[in-house]
């Protein structure tokens, strides 16, 4: 499972949750990015070893041009779990009725990132320094 596909998949989740109203799966989605963004345990990546066994060559191949272009030792993908775990906290559970669409608006915007292929808030990050 690469990062796209997880992207796809979470902004679908969301979208239906949102939709059917779903509090607790919603919450969940949520703290299951959270613990990514703080514990650096993606769910990619262990899908792709228990595949594999090992590391994605793309993924290697990745690491090792990060390492040469960076000047901020942390990546853009953790850093863009813990910015929309943020943000979904703060407008559906601090902020919900005033900030309802939101949260609508973030899933829609990881489910289009993941079709595409391109996310701007990783590029956006990218160009700060991260890796």
């Amino acid at each position: 499972m690469t990062e796209r596909t997880f992207r796809i998949f979470f902004g679908a989740s969301l979208v239906l949750a949102l939709y059917f109203d779903r509090q607790p799966l919603v919450l969940g989605l949520i703290a299951l990015l959270a613990f990514q963004g703080i514990a650096n345990w993606r769910i990619t990546h262990f899908i792709s070893r228990l595949r594999h066994g090992r590391k994605d060559a793309a993924e290697t191949a990745c690491a090792a041009a990060a390492l040469i272009t960076t000047r901020i030792n942390f990546e853009a993908e953790r850093a863009l779990h813990l910015i929309v775990a943020g943000l979904l906290i703060f407008t559906y559970v601090v902020y919900n009725q005033q900030l309802w669409f939101f949260p609508w608006f973030i899933g829609f915007a990881l489910f289009g990132a993941g079709l595409s292929g391109i996310c701007p808030m990783i590029l956006v990050l990218k160009a700060f320094g991260l890796k």
